[in-house]
């Protein structure tokens, strides 16, 4: 009798639950068309309340858009450590970006793949000699928000190529590649419409110190996004033509050429060691009529077995999945 007793307790506490649940989300949506009718009629009748009908509104609708974002979670205290910037940040100047080629958008995993470079261009990177300081703040005005990106770094010494940098680069445009200590996550700041400012320089030759502090800037409520492609030191390696198999290399770019008579496919990779897991490696078009191709297969997982094929400006990005296996992440097709 008692374990009855408990289960009808228990029975009619989640009916309770439940109806109370019932009546708040009944209690929102009357709130919800109870601010809405109001200001609909409002806005129609005083056309200069459109801003103010507009905020009206916005309250409740926020609490239904923000199931577009889900739940955010409590993370542990090796997630809120300071001091996990590595000291090697990487910097590519706008200039240096072929911008005949679309900049990568971000995907829904905020991730950006390749950026095209122009022939001959590669990123070069800064040792930090302290930990890199990357900052964001937002502040709403009377209008909208009031945005900064700040990204600082201390370089030592009082060296020739600090001092030129100030010399050639102050107010110059840039994007930002940098890393956290023990991570292979890359994250970029900047884009080509918004890049990052070589706003200021500190240059410290005294008593206290001999260092050139740079300090990079952006308007934008952009924050970093996950950088996929390949951090640039060399060229490309040269695919044979008519070749039907990619060899890996320590290289993250492979350019595949036109080949002789006819297309021809690459049907399977080789190289792979367990290090390069993970790797994420680009291909590059610069077929013509007879453009290589890549087709779904067990080595080559396209995205809906979707074919690439190597037109001059076309580009796939893939991620090594094993000593025998590329996953297709992210690709530019063109005609």
């Amino acid at each position: 009798m008692k374990k009855l007793h408990s289960k009808q307790i228990a029975w009619s506490r989640n009916k309770v639950i439940n109806a109370n649940l019932k009546l708040l989300s009944g209690f929102l949506m009357v709130m919800l068309v109870a601010l809405a009718i109001p200001s609909l009629g409002f806005m129609i009748q005083e056309p200069a309340s459109i801003e103010f009908s507009g905020k009206m509104m916005a309250g409740p609708l926020i609490l239904f858009s923000m199931g577009a974002i889900g739940n955010i979670d409590d993370v542990s205290d090796s997630e809120t450590t300071g001091s996990m910037i590595a000291y090697k940040v990487w910097l590519l100047e706008t200039c240096d970006i072929d911008d005949s080629v679309p900049f990568p958008k971000p995907n829904a995993a905020r991730q950006v793949a390749d950026i095209p470079l122009k022939a001959g261009k590669y990123m070069h990177y800064f040792e930090a000699h302290d930990v890199p300081t990357d900052n964001s703040t937002g502040e709403k005005g009377d209008i909208t928000i009031e945005a900064t990106n700040t990204f600082v770094m201390i370089m030592g010494g009082n060296r020739d190529k600090l001092l030129d940098y100030i010399e050639k680069k102050a107010g110059g445009k840039f994007i930002l590649f940098f890393s956290e200590v023990d991570s292979d996550d890359v994250f970029m700041h900047g884009t080509y419409g918004k890049p990052m400012i070589l706003k200021a320089y500190d240059r410290k030759n005294d008593k206290e110190a001999r260092a050139v502090t740079y300090t990079f800037e952006n308007k934008t409520m952009r924050q970093p996004k996950r950088y996929i492609g390949a951090i640039v030191r060399e060229d490309a390696v040269s695919v044979a033509t008519d070749a039907t198999e990619l060899a890996i290399t320590a290289n993250d770019r492979y350019e595949l050429p036109n080949d002789n008579t006819a297309p021809k496919a690459l049907t399977t990779v080789s190289g792979i060691a367990s290090a390069d897991y993970g790797r994420y490696i680009t291909l590059y078009g610069t077929g013509g009529a007879n453009a290589h191709t890549i087709a779904d297969n067990t080595a080559y997982i396209l995205v809906d077995g979707t074919t690439w094929t190597a037109n001059a400006g076309s580009r796939i990005t893939f991620r090594i999945q094993d000593s025998s296996t590329l996953v297709e992440v992210d690709r530019v097709q063109t005609a």
